[in-house]
Formats: C-alpha cells, structure tokens, sequence
C-alpha cells in the first residue's frame, strides 16, 4: 500500500493491483487445496469484499482519492467475479481434466449461464440503440432496455435449455448487470457516481428477473413437451 501510495496517483495501478489480488487469491486456494474448493475462496472473497468495502476508504493512498464509494461496489463485484475464475483455473491446474460439474454439481449447466450472460450484454446493447435511434441519446432511460433484456433472457434460458436451469439464469443476470454497469461507469457515469442503492438494487432486481423469467420459460418449455407428447 506504500508502494501504491507513493508513486502513483490514479487509480489504475491500485485497483489492477488488488482485482489481480483477488484472482492470484482465488489460483492458490483452488491449486493447493486437498480436493475440489471451487465455491469456498468464491464465497470467501464476499466477505472479504464486504470488509475492504469499509476498511479500504480508510487508507491515505493518494491513488484511491476522488473515487466514490459506488465505485468500490462495482470494483468488488468484480473481484468476487474474479476469485471464482482463479479457483477455476487454479483446480484446471491441479487436475488438469476437470469436468464443469465437479465445481458445483452434475446438475449445473455451466454453458447456459455463459451463454445467457453473452445474450443479456448482447440484447441490452441493442435494445439501447435501438431506442437511441427512435427517442434519442437519454442515459436516464436505460434502465427500460437493461430490464426488458434480462427478463427475455431468462425465459429464453429456460425455454430452450434441456434441464432445470433457473440458478444459472440468476447468476447469468448477475453477471450481465456487473458488465454493463462496467460499461455504464466508464461511459455515461464518468462526473458523477453511479450511486451505491442503485446498484446493490439493480442486481438484485437483475437477479430476480432472469430467475423468474426462466421459471416462466420452465413453464413454456413444460407445456410445449406436454402438448407435443398428446
């Protein structure tokens, strides 16, 4: 923190520096571990991620001054995301073959949380423009677009995917609301903050919408099988 504070004045090389943290974290605990600890440096970061989020502030690093407290919130929802990444790549290391279902279990649809993350970036951007097209440039109207797409998302997800896959519809809409507040700091949100309710809200809203739509697309899914099969 010496070193940080010192010699550099933004904060670029601070917050690299401590999501690269997070992630060497989550490598070691997942390379040197006695079995399978995918979940466990993942859950472990939460906490540790909640503590920094009080403690960090505290710190006279020249790097970390004029950033708002929305900020930390969106750099630790990253560094949580990340944890889980090196855990994985550290037992990838370990095991060398490691089947997806051995982090969690068999039941987890590792590809449909992917690929609903990649649909619900993908369609809120071009929801967004398409309505910057009809009404024009207005950042206050992008939640519309954000919310539209997650809940498509998660009734497509689970529609079209073979199994139950509500959990990974939440965490897929969990991820999606990381990248595009990514996206909406450093673009639109650049001279004033974000706002910390505003983001703990949109992720748990997010959330709750990919699952709920997906426990719709369940539904469609059940009765097109069920009309199908007479």
């Amino acid at each position: 923190m010496i070193l940080v504070r010192t010699e550099f004045e933004t904060a670029l090389f601070p917050t690299t520096a401590l999501l690269t943290a997070f992630l060497i974290t989550g490598f070691f605990v997942g390379f040197f571990s006695n079995g399978i600890t995918f979940l466990e440096p993942g859950l472990g970061s939460i906490i540790v991620a909640i503590l920094l989020y009080f403690i960090i502030p505290y710190f006279d690093v020249d790097g970390f001054i004029g950033m708002w407290s929305s900020d930390w919130v969106l750099i630790f929802m990253n560094a949580i995301i990340l944890t889980f990444v090196g855990a994985w790549l550290g037992e990838k290391f370990e095991f060398n073959a490691l089947n997806p279902e051995q982090l969690l279990s068999s039941s987890f649809d590792w590809s449909w949380m992917l690929g609903g993350t990649v649909m619900g970036i993908t369609s809120s951007i071009i929801i967004v423009l398409f309505l910057d097209l009809i009404f024009g440039p207005d950042p206050e109207s992008f939640l519309i677009p954000f919310v539209l797409a997650l809940f498509i998302t998660g009734i497509l997800i689970g529609w079209k995917s073979p199994g139950y896959t509500v959990i990974e519809a939440g965490i897929a809409g969990f991820l999606t609301l990381t990248f595009l507040f990514d996206i909406l700091r450093l673009t639109l949100k650049t001279e004033q903050p974000v706002g910390d309710w505003t983001i703990i809200i949109g992720l748990l809203v997010g959330f709750l919408e990919t699952y709920f739509g997906a426990a719709i697309g369940e539904k469609i899914q059940a009765y097109s099988e069920k009309k199908k099969n007479r």
